[in-house]
């Protein structure tokens, strides 16, 4: 497991709702999955999306081996392109409220 990202607990509804639209609800399960397999220090399959869950720094390779983070950060600027407008409005109003 890898340092917290951030602050949000991967079971945080945010996690569901601004995660999912900026990866997609197949990169989200997988890294949810991962992120249980490594609490319990279980071996998982590599996911079909992991070169996305890489690019978002959310998974790293470690010594060979995957890496997740404990807890994650607010969706970054760079990903936030593919919100439609209400949802950007939204986590605007979320951010703001974190803050």
């Amino acid at each position: 497991m890898l340092e917290p990202a951030g602050p949000i607990h991967p079971s945080d509804p945010y996690v569901r709702r601004y995660w999912v639209a900026a990866l997609g609800p197949s990169a989200v399960t997988e890294l949810l999955r991962l992120v249980t397999a490594a609490s319990r220090g279980a071996e998982v399959r590599l996911p079909r999306c992991l070169p996305a869950l890489l690019r978002t720094g959310l998974v790293k390779v470690v010594d060979g081996c995957l890496g997740v983070v404990s807890m994650f950060p607010p969706v970054p600027e760079e990903l936030r392109w593919r919100f439609p407008p209400a949802l950007k409005a939204e986590h605007r109003r979320w951010l703001a409220s974190a803050n």
